[in-house]
């Protein structure tokens, strides 16, 4: 004979009607459209209603006898102090908070929990309801990316650490492990990679655009995500070719300003072929048009300061102009009409030497107007863009032995040796003009600061590609603060030389730029009273 179930003021029911209530029960449960847990005082399911179902996507009885860790998302819950909530609940103190789950298909979910002690079948259990948070949780995530792209703007120290933020932003949205971002520019034709983060392929360099899927979204101007499935058709379609590693997924999206397409930014997934779908689609489209505006607002605030500081040089290059043609420029033709007049009115008076003696004075400032006036031409031609520019295969060696004869009487008023160590097949590419007039400064600068019975050589080695060529003298040096000034043109003062020797300065100026502009760089090794290592580079 069966036994009558017994309610909990232990009143016989019959099974009909204890049936009736637990289908009753099951239903109010069931109704609930939030997610509810009946826990113990470890945590583990007892039971869930349909709400908990529809959420994770696992069946009913693969919650009984787990805790939350089998739903909790990897790295993103505190375990230990979810337990720590459970067990308050379970003293009677309510508790809230936010947990990170993870459904039967992978996906990651927010979700807002609410629990609170309660009875199940005449056992003291905690009740949990929670509610799927992922739409206000996106929300909040995007309001704060778009808060710090934009911000990105006015703190990034440069366009990298710009593209950096950027990166670290979307990143909060969805996974990016594999992310760039391609510039167009309509002058020149070319797509540039200014930001690449790849598990496999190297940064790309900037090139004329291909029939990559980058370029296909150029074209277009619209967003794409692309699995093996449509890669596959429009390769067929003959819209696209492969560039670099396939990947399961690839998400583009244009960067348009004004209706403009400046760009692409991009996004892949070389493992999760589910790692992106429409949803991340409408995000990374949402946010592109805010990254494009701060990308151009980044750009034109860099332009005008690269503006601003060419203005300064150009300020700092007339104040020098107007320096040396008032100082240095004047000074020789001072010297010129001062001995000329003496010449002129006391010819008869002078002696033989005295008269050959005003004469080399004004041979001599009359040489250094005309080597001033040669640097003026030259510096202001550069200063304007209007000096040509030839590179052609030289011999170095032919090219120190010009410019030796040149200035070998300079050399021999001091007794300073010229040595010319250059090997006959030593060749470099560079503009003629430009490499005598860095040559002729360089020696020129050697004999000025040269003791009298100096030595000064010329060398060249090979490096690569380059070849280093040394102008060394053992004359009076400089220390480092000097040479960290040397070629700055708002900073640099021209010393007289060891026979008080005068200068503008203006030749290892003229020297950088030059230099420069021959594909090459220059810099100086020197210790006072040792002497002065003058070395440049040029292609060979």
């Amino acid at each position: 004979m069966t036994t009558p179930k017994k309610n909990i003021n232990n009143i016989p029911l019959d099974v009909t009607a204890f049936k009736e209530i637990e289908k009753s029960y099951r239903g109010l449960f069931n109704a609930v459209t939030e997610a509810i847990y009946i826990q113990d005082k470890d945590g583990k399911f007892l039971d869930v209603n349909d709400g908990a179902v529809k959420m994770y996507g696992y069946p009913r009885e693969f919650f009984i006898g787990k805790t939350p860790e089998f739903l909790s998302a990897p790295g993103l819950n505190n375990l230990g102090l979810i337990f720590e909530y459970v067990q308050k609940a379970f003293s009677g103190k309510p508790q809230q908070f936010e947990f990170w789950g993870k459904r039967s298909n992978g996906e990651i979910f927010p979700k807002k929990v609410s629990i609170s002690p309660g009875k199940y079948l005449d056992k003291d259990v905690v009740v949990a309801v929670a509610s799927d948070i992922s739409e206000s949780k996106r929300a909040e995530l995007l309001r704060e990316a778009l808060f710090e792209i934009s911000e990105a703007a006015y703190t990034a120290s440069d366009m990298y650490a710009l593209y950096k933020k950027i990166h670290q932003a979307i990143a909060t949205l969805m996974p990016v492990k594999n992310i760039y971002i391609a510039l167009y520019d309509a002058k020149s034709d070319m797509i540039s990679f200014p930001y690449f983060v790849d598990e496999f392929d190297p940064p790309e360099a900037s090139k004329k655009p291909g029939r990559g899927l980058t370029e296909y979204v150029l074209r277009k101007g619209e967003a794409i995500l692309v699995d093996l499935q449509k890669d596959t058709e429009l390769r067929k379609a003959g819209e696209i070719e492969l560039i670099g590693s396939q990947s399961p997924v690839w998400l583009g999206v244009p960067l348009k300003v004004g209706g403009k397409t400046i760009g692409v930014i991009v996004v892949q997934d070389y493992k999760n072929e589910k790692a992106y779908s429409e949803a991340e689609m409408q995000l990374l489209t949402f946010v592109s048009e805010q990254i494009a505006q701060v990308i151009e607002r980044k750009r034109n605030a860099d332009e005008i300061k690269k503006y601003s500081e060419e203005l300064k040089q150009l300020n700092q290059t007339k104040d020098k102009f107007f320096s040396i043609i008032a100082h240095d420029l004047r000074n020789p033709f001072i010297t010129i009409l001062g001995f000329s007049d003496l010449l002129l009115s006391d010819y008869s008076d002078l002696q033989d030497e005295e008269r050959l003696f005003y004469i080399q004075e004004m041979k001599k400032s009359a040489e250094i107007s005309h080597h001033l006036l040669q640097n003026l031409l030259h510096w202001s031609r550069s200063q304007t863009g209007r000096i040509d520019f030839n590179p052609q295969k030289l011999e170095l060696k032919k090219i120190v032995d010009e410019n030796f004869s040149l200035l070998c009487k300079s050399a021999e008023k001091k007794q300073i040796q010229l040595l010319n160590k250059i090997s006959y097949d030593t060749i470099v590419t560079a503009d003629e003009d430009m490499l005598n007039t860095v040559i002729r400064n360089l020696l020129t600068n050697a004999i000025k600061f040269s003791y009298k019975g100096g030595l000064i050589n010329v060398n060249a080695v090979q490096q690569g590609a380059m070849v280093q060529i040394v102008v060394q003298d053992s004359g009076v040096g400089m220390d480092q603060n000097i040479i960290d000034n040397l070629f700055s043109l708002d900073i640099t003062r021209s010393k007289t030389g060891t026979e008080n020797e005068s200068g503008s300065g203006l030749g290892l100026i003229l020297c950088k730029e030059f230099v420069e502009r021959n594909n090459g760089k220059i810099w100086i090794e020197s210790i006072p009273e040792k002497g002065s290592k003058f070395n440049f580079t040029l292609p060979s």
